[in-house]
């Protein structure tokens, strides 16, 4: 059983569940002892967020222990809405929580700083759950004189570091990390393409496309639908007929149900499916979507769009500014 198997609440060792082998190849968690709540290691924190340079700065909700709010809070930090969750269908802890290693991992993401890591409330081990599972390298921020009982008692089994003085912690904020361990992913498979088509349905650039579908659509497999509607011309109908199989390793082709009359963009057929290819920047967002149905243990055959609702899909559509076929 590993990290990513079990229940929040129930890693309070992350020595019972990863091997030894693997607690040394993570990064250690670097704790930065802001003893008087001094305003510049806040500043400090939220300047180092940079979630395309692979980093991002978590400010968590005050006054709750709920775990689903610190998640919607990391997903506000990905750069994700976090309006209309119960609507995408990310109210509830375990979903949230798949989304945001989706996009942790889709995304590129290397670090994960943490302010208010002292507030009695906060789910620490949520935290380090996330450390074991990702890979990520974790640096939480504790304003306090010292440190907590919590705290040195979690510590206790994993390689970390303790930093005091402002300058120490900007380092710390801006050191790159190497993501330390590798999600799981699909065995590379061949596939033959036809290299050169890589022009939107509408005339919307990707770099737009991508923008707003981040700024309204926080679920990944509703991003993704979105972002293969309006890439392929597929009707919802088509893209519940997409396996997991089907999107390539890297996300730069999918493979849909040939229909009667192809939405633009094909760039080779095979029996009874076209491949077209996704543009480079859009990427992220099917592979996110993978990443998402892998967490639900999803096999290579099973659907990748499992549960989108093309009602709701059209709604997103709109919201985004995006002209789909419904």
């Amino acid at each position: 059983m590993t990290a990513r198997d079990l229940p929040i609440d129930l890693l309070v060792d992350p020595a019972l569940v990863l091997p030894a082998s693997k607690r040394r190849a993570l990064p250690p968690v670097t704790v930065v002892l802001d003893r008087g709540d001094d305003a510049r290691f806040t500043a400090a924190a939220l300047a180092a967020s940079r979630p395309r340079a692979g980093c991002i700065t978590i400010h968590p909700t005050v006054g709750t222990a709920r775990t689903d709010v610190l998640l919607h809070d990391h997903l506000t930090a990905l750069g994700r809405s976090v309006v209309n969750l119960r609507t995408q269908g990310l109210a509830q802890e375990a979903a949230a929580e798949r989304a945001v290693r989706a996009w942790m991992w889709a995304e590129g993401i290397r670090h994960v700083i943490v302010l208010r890591s002292h507030l009695p409330r906060l789910r620490l081990h949520y935290l380090l759950d996330l450390h074991a599972a990702t890979g990520a390298a974790l640096t939480v921020v504790w304003h306090a004189p010292a440190l907590g009982r919590d705290l040195e008692r979690l510590l206790n089994s994993v390689n970390h570091r303790v930093v005091d003085t402002l300058h120490a912690a900007r380092e710390a904020f801006h050191t790159p990390f190497v993501r330390a361990c590798r999600c799981p992913g699909r065995p590379p498979r061949a596939r033959i393409l036809i290299p050169g088509w890589d022009t939107p349905v509408a005339a919307l650039p990707p770099a737009v496309v991508l923008e707003r579908i981040r700024r309204h659509i926080p679920h990944p497999l509703y991003a993704a639908a979105l972002t293969a509607a309006w890439t392929t011309g597929a009707s919802p109908h088509l893209l519940r007929g997409a396996r997991l199989q089907d999107l390539t390793p890297r996300g730069d082709a999918l493979a849909l149900p040939m229909a009667a009359s192809p939405g633009p963009g094909p760039v080779s057929r095979h029996g009874t499916r076209e491949t077209f290819r996704i543009p480079a920047r859009l990427r992220p967002h099917l592979l996110a979507a993978a990443h998402y149905r892998h967490l639900e243990d999803a096999g290579p055959g099973a659907r990748l769009f499992a549960g989108i609702r093309a009602d709701r899909l059209s709604a997103m559509a709109t919201t985004c500014g995006l002209r789909v076929r419904a």
